[in-house]
């Protein structure tokens, strides 16, 4: 059985902010009761146990609908894969799947600590924070289970201006401002591209989310704004902005995963290798099937189908765990300590654990990466 719990956006004015409302309205609206915050809370209580004798349990997967990278959830939840899954591994038990629809990661975050999610869909900087907090929580430990969506060389993420904006070059960003999410990997993308042109310095970096960044372009309030996809595409596709910049510049990979909480999935550990089969299958179908998913994106996210076809061909969905991705999140820890943003240093050999992911691909007869394919590029024909 699975439900839907989702939170719904801020309200935004004219052309572009309507249009990103009512796309994020339409992929957020749902079941749930709401907490003072306007979040809405999923129940994750325990049940007795059915007659049958097995377990009766509710596992709540939290995910981002207006983040592209985080899309293998859509699948997964559209085609029931989880539910699938767990009836091939857990045949006696009767499990619940709930999902749980956020605007940004920090909100998935503070729903795991306060125990209703049990897995999360995170960009990387989300993930690494969710790391931190399980190290620095009194009743909180975390666990990073596998990737879902890369962009290889930093694709997926992109500067963008106002249309018909006279800002030209990254070099005509000197002496303006310029948003983007603080501490988000869209915020690294930008210092990175300005160190590139030496223009750190020389720029006002101010903290927009991407709604009232989409607007600040639209309304030629800002000379740029520094976001993930399927934005920068669904301006383009709208004519209301451009891309000055797109993130391979940088040559620094983007990344989004799943985390877990490790209390949870050490206790419900079949719960947790279901979840990554579902997901390496999911996975699988987004190569196999483009149209199809292209569909199943545009049905969850509400976003144009040119948009979410291009979705398809540029995300690379593979949740194996390669020595360079290690090395990226890595940079993304330095990153985040520089901004003062981690209260305690991640050890990503302590946060990551593969053997979840390992143990899953075992039992679909999947392959995984040798350690001399795992210490090098990523491979065509061995995504998981």
């Amino acid at each position: 059985m699975r439900l839907s719990v989702r939170q719904r956006p801020l309200r935004a004015g004219r052309l572009l902010l309507a249009s990103l409302a009512l796309l994020t309205a339409a992929a957020l609206t749902g079941c749930g009761t709401r907490s003072s915050s306007g979040a809405a809370e999923a129940v994750t209580s325990a049940k007795p146990a059915p007659p049958s004798g097995g377990r009766q349990a509710v596992v709540t997967v939290g995910y981002q609908s207006p983040t592209a990278q985080t899309w293998g959830a859509l699948i997964i939840k559209n085609r029931g894969l989880y539910e699938k899954h767990l009836k091939e591994l857990a045949p006696s038990d009767q499990v619940e799947v709930k999902w749980f629809d956020a605007t940004a990661g920090s909100i998935l975050n503070n729903q795991m600590v306060g125990g209703k999610i049990q897995l999360s869909f995170l960009g990387d900087m989300p993930s690494l924070l969710n790391g931190v907090m399980g190290i620095t929580q009194a009743n909180y430990r975390s666990v990073f289970l596998a990737f879902d969506g890369k962009g290889a060389l930093g694709r997926n993420q992109a500067i963008i201006v106002p249309k018909g904006s006279p800002v030209k070059r990254v070099e005509d960003l000197a002496g303006q401002t310029v948003s983007t999410p603080i501490g988000s990997s869209s915020h690294r993308m930008l210092l990175d591209t300005l160190k590139q042109h030496d223009l750190v310095d020389k720029v006002k970096i101010v903290d927009q989310s991407v709604t009232v960044g989409m607007q600040s372009i639209e309304q030629n309030k800002v000379a740029a704004h520094s976001t993930w996809e399927p934005y920068p595409s669904l301006i383009a596709h709208k004519e209301i902005g451009t891309v000055l910049q797109p993130g391979e510049a940088t040559k620094i990979d983007y990344l989004a995963g799943v985390v877990a909480n490790r209390d949870w999935a050490e206790e419900n550990r079949t719960y947790a290798v279901a979840f990554l089969r579902a997901l390496v299958e999911a996975h699988q179908f987004a190569r196999e099937h483009p149209e199809e998913t292209a569909k199943i994106f545009e049905a969850e996210s509400k976003f144009p189908p040119e948009v979410c076809r291009k979705m398809v061909e540029n995300i690379r969905f593979d949740a194996a765990v390669y020595k360079k991705d290690l090395e990226t999140l890595n940079g993304s820890i330095q990153f985040l300590s520089s901004l003062g943003k981690l209260e305690k240093k991640l050890e990503l050999g302590s946060f990551v654990d593969e053997s979840y992911l390992r143990e899953a691909a075992k039992s679909l007869s999947r392959p995984y990466l040798t350690d001399s394919e795992q210490a090098g590029s990523w491979l065509q024909g061995k995504e998981l």
